[in-house]
Order: C-alpha cells, then structure tokens, then sequence
C-alpha cells in the first residue's frame, strides 16, 4: 500500500476505503479510468457490463475536501505539531554507529470523524528514517554541533525517503517492477509495434554503443547480430530481449532529456523520444519473459533498466537500490557470483559466456557497494561467498561464441572498456576491506584496531599507485587528447580511492583530537577531503560552462560522484567546527592558522557549487544550507581575523594528501569584503543562532520539493 492509499484511508469518513474503479476493472485489477462506461470495458465491448458501486468515487468533484474542513484539519495539525514539539527531546544518538532513527514529520494525518482528544491519540508517523551507517553524510552531520539544531529546525534536511514525494504524480505514472503492477499485459506483437521506426532505432543504438560510457555486459558483435535477426521477424525474439532493447532506447532517451538545454530555454519541453513509455515496455517485457526465472537476457535488461531509471534522479533513491536487491539475488541465483572455472563440469558454460559473466558480475559488484554507501547501508553481496575472477583485459572482437578457449588478457597499458571496470575492482576489494573494518558489528562495541586501520592505509596507497597508467588522475585541463569517458573514469577511481581514506580515518576527527598519535589519521582524512573538493570544483568548471571540457557529457557526472563531494564537505564543516571548540573564543590559537584558511577557502568554493544545484537536489540544498551555516559560525567567530576572510576559489592542490606542509590552495589576495550569498529561506534567523550543547540531532526534518527541472545525473561510472 502506497502513502496515497493510506491518506485516503484517513480522508475518507467511512473505516472502507470506497472503492473507484469499475467492477470489471477491479475483477481483472486493471487500472480504470473511471468513465462510465471505463475505457476497459470498451476496448473488450463489454460497455454494459461496466458498473460501479454505490459509494464509489468517478470524478474529482467526487473526492474534493471541504476547503473549511480542510482549514480545520491543517490548524489541528498544528497544534498536535506544536505540542508533540514542545514535549519533545532530542535524542542522543549513538556515535560511531548506524543508528535506526524514527521521526514524526510536521505534516500528519488525522482520522477526520476522530473525537480522540488531542494529546492522547498519536499522531500517525508519515515516515520513518532508515539505518544509516556513521560513515554517510547525514550521519557526519551529527557530529557539527554548530548546524545541526539549525538544520532540525528549519524542516530542510533531506534523506533518500524524503526524495520519493518530490513528484508523486510522476511516480503514480510508473509501473512497480517488483510488484509486477502491469497486469494486463498486451501482447508481444502490440509491444513490438509501440517501437520508434528501425532508423531511429539503429541511430540510438549506435549513440548507446559508441558513448564514453558503457558498462561492458553488453557484447556488442553479438547483440548486433541478434538485432539484424530481430528484425527479420520481430515477434519470434524472445521477450527478454525485447525488453534489452527497449532498456537500451531508454537509457539513450534518458541521456537525451538530461543534455537538454537549461529549463528557461526549453520552458519543459519534452525529449522527442519519451523515456517513460519505452520504461513502461521494459517493465512489461521482464514480466512476460518470467524474469524471477533466471532465463536468458533478464539479469542484463534488469542492469539497463536500473541504469535507465538512474539517470533522471538528481539525489539518492531508495528505489534503485532496492531494485539492486532484485538483481543481486537473480544474479547469484544465475551462480555469477561463483567463477566459472569453479562450477560443475555439466553446467555447460562456455569461455565466452564465462567471460561476459565475470563482467556483468562485477559490474554488479560494483554498483551494489556505491549504491549501498551512498543509502548509508551495508553492501548487499556477501564476499565470503563470491569467489569470481576479474575479467580479461579484451575488446569485444577478441572474444566471440563459438569460441573454444580465451585469448590471453591484453597488457594494462591497452586501453579497453573493460579495463576500467578491472582496476576499479582492485580499488573497490580495498573499499570494501576499510568498510568491513569500520563498520562490523565488532567495532560498533570497540574501537577498530589502529595497527589495522594503518596497515589498510598502506594497501589502499599501493593499490591505487599500481592501477593502470592510462586511468590515473590527469587534470582536466592537462587532458585535452583523451576522451571524456577516460577523465570520467579517471576521476571516478581516484574519488573512490580519497572516499576509502575518509571512511578509514573519519572516525578520529572528532575523538582524542590532542592524541598525537592518531595525527597522521586526522591530516589523511581531512588532506583527501580537500582534495575531492579540488576534484569537484574541477568538474564543476569543466561540465557547468557552455565552454567546459565535459560539457557536452556532463550526464555522465553521476549522483554516486556529488554523494562523495557530499561526504568530503561534511568532513570538512566537522574539522572547523573542532578547530573552533578547540579554540578559546577571543584568542588566536588555531582558527587563525593557515590550516584554518584553507579549509574555509574549500568550503567557500563547495558551497557555491551546492548553492547553484540547489535548485533541483534536495541533498545540494541542504549541503549548501550546512555549509553556509558553518562560514557563517566561522566568519563571526572573533578568532578569526578579517584578513583572513576569502572569497572562493577556483583552484586546489594537494601533492600529497597526507602531508599538510605539501598542500597547497590558492587563495584570493582581496578581502571578503562582501557579505557570502544565504539561500532565500523564511527559517534563516532562526538558524544563525548557533547552539552551545552537545547533543546529537535526530534528523527528521525534509527539504521542500524543487520546482525547477533538472539537469541529472547518471550512474554509467
């Protein structure tokens, strides 16, 4: 049951829902139009047979509130807010970890014939936040005692759930995957026929498969041919496939949408090839072929469809990840997670199937363990159990069916579109080792052994130095002869590699923070926290300019990347807020270091970024609004000196991120003689008085959905 169904079961004066679609439609449940007679019946020639029940609802004028009652209801609302507010305490919540938090949200529901006195009755919770590891953003944020209650206060703060009500008329539109809310299917022939012309077709396939960016699960020859055969006689391929193709033209329409110029430009006009229908037919595909059923071409048509639906969505979202879910278990229903080598004899794979399933496996893999962190969850794949190989390093032409034994991996220095996915996989089994060791069941009682954290340190520094040449970081400027999917990726496993730093060393920010022998941990965390606000003020320029590098492919910046921008901001506002704790107020001490500069300047240039996507991300909009609180708090800090107050930024470098004495920031030379931008909000006097407690905040509060469309992100990283 969805959260419209349980409002209209509080709407409703009577305890039955009444019902709103036609006998007939609900016999078959099939959604009705509510026409009499329903579009349903007419289609099947059953127009007479079309009824309703007595108390049903067929029209809006049917289902519209009294605007009194209504007025009525909303001050009743108030003032259970107001007194459940007022009897309230924040709670404490534990540190160094995941922590289950449950809110009650100011806008509630009321039972309309409730005569319960007000006090006594609860009221319903509209939702509750989710576990969340220590190490996600949200979580970072309960250490800033500096923001936190101002953040609680103004109803901004965002989650993965709060993003789900951003367009609730859009998702009604969407068809549940997991539910199999399609029924009634049409027929294969009348899928088939809804595809776009075999031209345009052949065209956006040829735009999917000479993009920057592809996942390798795809083999490109073969697929070529089972297309060229399709065509021959489209109704005898098997609907898994169809539903591969449709997933393709919808990843290709998706990206589209995105690369559409600004919204005043385009005043929402839409792509010319609509993303939802080809969606729509995927979903339906899946369904016919019996996906759950393990059968040929689902694992790969589920992957492209996450993808699809991926793309579109500016913040984090539950509903791909639970998707992953989905197909993490098909795929280890399929064995992918076991290599080939180690099956039985009689499993009958061959060394081209073997390949493409260590492929798609850690692909999978992959996207599982981004995906997850960035919800602030555990990684769904247990690794005690998968014991698949990395793939070769060979292009597609090097491998083929029939093929009776694998050619020998090409060398490192050969770029192919595998071999990012394989030198990701030394990064990310390194990422996961530093998650398992923070954040096992074992080290939320005990700290984490230190000579492990250390010993990790040093593997991850030599994993990333022995990637290969071809995908380590280059600045963007200094890359102008490569392609825009080669900086992407380079980008993306260095990020991943700072990221594994930061969750490695976060926890001894804020704890013994005079412990010189927890320094090297301090100067690591925060070192590669600057240095991925240098990388994204760097993507910034290069995807934000009509000018820019990346511009043409600023779709393949992807929410998992901002999630990282997102951590590394957070880590920064937690190291001031420290600094000036540690600082007695009116003296110099350390908020006048140049330690203390350059993590301003970052922030100033982090939160300039953030303010400008604000518009369409709930999770920028609080990450500016965090930001702003913290330069705000700083620049009124009578330590600080005015000569110290810069303005932002366009450059940062760090050669070492774990030396200090190595970094260097470039600064403005001017002072900051004008005051930093606020967001226009109605709450913002309220949150620049700043709290003196040390109590850690329940996150309940929820952004107000953007009204602006977007230019979104995409996950092909």
């Amino acid at each position: 049951m969805n959260s419209k169904d349980i409002q209209s079961m509080y709407r409703d004066s009577k305890r039955n829902r009444r019902p709103t679609s036609c006998e007939q439609c609900r016999i078959r449940k099939a959604k009705c139009n509510r026409e009499l007679p329903c579009e349903n019946c007419i289609k099947r020639g059953e127009k007479a047979t079309c009824k309703y029940a007595s108390n049903a609802i067929r029209n809006s004028a049917g289902r519209r509130r009294n605007s009194n009652v209504g007025e009525r209801l909303r001050r009743v609302e108030k003032l259970v807010s107001e007194l459940v507010g007022s009897e309230g305490n924040v709670r404490t919540a534990e540190r160094q970890k995941g922590v289950v938090h449950e809110s009650v949200q100011e806008e509630r529901f009321v039972p309309r014939n409730s005569n319960t006195a007000v006090g006594i009755e609860q009221p319903t919770p509209r939702k509750a936040r989710g576990y969340i590891e220590d190490a996600h953003w949200l979580s970072i944020l309960d250490d800033i005692k500096e923001v936190r209650e101002q953040l609680a206060q103004s109803d901004i703060m965002t989650s993965p759930e709060d993003n789900a009500d951003m367009n609730d008329e859009a998702q009604e539109e969407e068809i549940d995957l997991v539910l199999g809310a399609t029924q009634p299917l049409p027929t294969l022939q009348e899928i088939v026929n809804s595809l776009p012309p075999r031209p345009m077709c052949d065209m956006l396939l040829s735009q999917y498969f000479t993009s920057p960016i592809v996942l390798p699960i795809i083999h490109t020859i073969k697929f070529q041919n089972e297309y060229e055969k399709f065509w021959q006689d489209p109704c005898k391929a098997p609907p898994l496939w169809v539903g591969l193709l449709f997933s393709i033209l919808a990843c290709v329409a998706a990206v589209a949408q995105a690369m559409t110029p600004t919204a005043a430009e385009t005043d929402n006009k839409p792509p010319s090839l609509p993303v939802k229908p080809l969606r729509r037919k995927t979903v339906q595909c899946l369904i016919m072929g019996n996906y759950t059923n393990a059968n040929s071409y689902a694992l790969e048509t589920l992957v492209m469809h996450l993808l699809g639906t991926y793309i579109d969505k500016p913040d984090s979202s539950f509903d791909g990840w639970f998707l992953m879910g989905t197909i993490i278990r098909l795929a280890m229903r399929m064995g992918y997670h076991r290599d080939p080598t180690t099956l039985k004899p009689d499993s009958k794979i061959t060394p081209f199937e073997g390949e493409m399933r260590r492929r798609r496996w850690h692909a999978i893999l992959q996207l599982d363990t981004l995906m997850s962190f960035q919800m602030g969850m555990p990684s769904v794949i247990p690794p005690e159990f998968c014991d698949t190989a990395p793939p070769r390093n060979l292009k597609d032409e090097d491998i083929w069916p029939t093929m009776s034994t694998l050619p020998p991996s090409r060398p490192s220095s050969d770029y192919t579109p595998v071999l990012y996915t394989i030198a990701k996989a030394s990064v990310m089994n390194m990422f996961r080792k530093v998650l398992v060791h923070t954040h096992s069941s074992s080290s939320s009682t005990s700290p984490p052994s230190y000579p492990i954290t250390i010993e990790l340190d040093a593997k991850l520094r030599e994993t990333y130095a022995s990637i290969p040449e071809p995908l380590k970081w280059r600045p963007i400027n200094q890359s102008f002869t490569v392609s825009s999917g080669l900086i992407i990726n380079r980008s993306t496993i260095e990020l991943l590699y700072l990221k594994s730093i930061i969750v490695l060393h976060r926890r001894y920010l804020n704890t013994e923070h005079h412990d010189p022998q927890r320094e090297f941990s301090r100067r690591a965390c925060i070192n590669a926290a600057l240095e991925v606000l240098s990388r994204q003020t760097e993507l910034h320029a290069a995807t934000s300019s009509l000018h820019g590098r990346l511009y043409e492919d600023r779709w393949m910046v992807s929410s998992l990347t901002a999630h990282d921008f997102l951590l590394a901001s957070m880590v920064i506002c937690l190291e001031l807020s420290v600094l000036m704790r540690s600082s007695p107020a009116g003296k110099g001490g350390k908020t006048g270091s140049p330690h203390f500069g350059r993590l301003l300047d970052a922030l100033l240039n982090s939160q300039r970024i953030w303010e400008a996507k604000s518009v369409y991300s709930n999770e920028a909009r609080t990450a500016a609004l965090t930001l702003q609180l913290m330069i705000d708090k700083v620049q009124e800090n009578s330590s600080f000196s005015s000569e110290d107050r810069r303005e932002p930024t366009s450059t940062h470098q760090l050669t070492d991120p774990y030396s200090l004495s190595n970094t260097t920031i470039s600064t403005a030379t001017e002072s900051h003689s004008q005051e930093i931008p606020t967001l226009d909000l109605p709450f913002a006097d309220t949150m620049t008085e700043m709290i003196t407690g040390s109590e850690d905040l329940d996150w309940v509060g929820s952004l107000t959905p953007p009204s602006s469309p977007s230019t979104p992100f995409n996950p092909f990283n």
